[in-house]
């Protein structure tokens, strides 16, 4: 019998879609497992498996599954996970079934060198401690206010807004969902504020757009991409509202999924921008494929303005299926993926 691992950093994320992937997989012929990434890799893992019978994990001891399924949401992954993962990558009788981005520059870099797709990016420059100032002073010119973005990370955490008003800088900064905000009155407090964060993470500086609906919400339009055969598969599309006093729509900072119709804004525009966005979201997905490791499954964000201008706004190896959950056959994807890679008798590139 087939077997699926299903690797997390946690086995408390996800509980409701673990156990329909196992349900799932047990309709597909398959054994599942959970495990997580630590200390080195032996020729059998530890963690839980998928008991049928009673509907329930139970602690296991089991051999290397013959596909991953990578869920790992790292925040600061140890050495000995980074260790563990890297050799159960290169072990011979396993196939992950697709690898993960590397960090947001990285993909805007490929992005952005897509005539159609640049026209659809925020600007965006890379900071480090020696040109972080000037390239944050040039955009508040040319811009009024920008947004800081870490490298590494997601669901909006560590994400600064920045606006300045005659010398004195106003930020607001997502932190794990909770709002805070600070002022410097001062350019050289400010800079000491910049230094201290890229000291502890990579950032990028992006122009701020304008992406809210007819009540003042931040809103964007997160579509999720699958693999199915060798061909990349809309699976759905929703839209995910934020607070009005937040500048984030993640569910994490207390963003809601919503409606199409509750933004307020004209049918036509909006119809206009989901075609936009359909036709964006293929070429992107195929891009990134072309230009990094092949991928099963990812979530492209995308932005609306009062205009009705598209804007790509990140792309997630491993999208949450909060908008999905009505999807009938989204549980049975993977392993059909499996039977897809197993029929041409190879994996995904090491």
């Amino acid at each position: 019998m087939a077997t699926l691992g299903i690797m997390q950093t946690s086995f408390r994320h996800e509980k409701r879609y673990m156990r329909e992937l196992a349900r799932a997989g047990t309709t597909c012929g398959f054994m599942v497992f959970r495990f997580q990434p630590s200390g080195h890799l032996r020729s059998t893992l530890q963690g839980l498996h998928y008991d049928h019978g009673h509907d329930r994990w139970r602690k296991a001891t089991f051999e290397v599954p013959n596909f991953i399924y990578d869920r790992c949401f790292h925040t600061a992954p140890t050495e000995q996970s980074l260790t563990f993962i890297k050799e159960l990558k290169q072990y011979s009788n396993t196939v992950f079934l697709g690898y993960g981005l590397p960090g947001k520059w990285a993909v805007h870099s490929v992005l952005k060198n897509d005539s159609d797709l640049n026209e659809h990016l925020p600007l965006t420059f890379q900071l480090n401690h020696r040109t972080a100032m000037k390239v944050i002073r040039s955009l508040l010119d040319e811009k009024a206010e920008l947004l800081l973005k870490p490298i590494t990370g997601s669901q909006g955490n560590g994400l600064v807004h920045i606006t300045q008003r005659d010398d004195v800088f106003h930020l607001i900064i997502n932190h794990k969902g909770d709002i805070h905000r600070h002022n410097y009155d001062t350019t050289r407090s400010f800079h000491t504020f910049i230094e201290n964060l890229l000291s502890k993470k990579e950032y990028m500086a992006q122009e701020m757009l304008h992406l809210r609906d007819q009540n003042g919400r931040p809103f964007d339009r997160r579509v999720v991409m699958k693999k199915q055969a060798d061909l990349w598969k809309e699976l759905g599309r929703g839209t995910r509202v934020g607070l009005p006093h937040s500048f984030v729509s993640n569910l994490h900072s207390g963003g809601v999924i919503k409606p199409y119709a509750d933004l307020g804004l004209s049918k036509d525009l909006l119809a206009r921008a989901d075609e936009k966005i359909s036709e964006l979201s293929l070429r992107a997905a195929r891009l990134l494929e072309l230009h990094f490791p092949p991928k099963f499954e990812l979530g492209l964000d995308f932005g609306i303005d009062q205009t009705g201008h598209v804007w790509l706004l990140e792309a997630n190896s491993k999208p949450g299926h909060s908008i999905l959950q009505n999807k009938q056959d989204l549980h049975l994807l993977p392993f059909q993926y499996c039977r897809y890679l197993q029929s041409q008798k190879k994996g995904v590139n090491k």
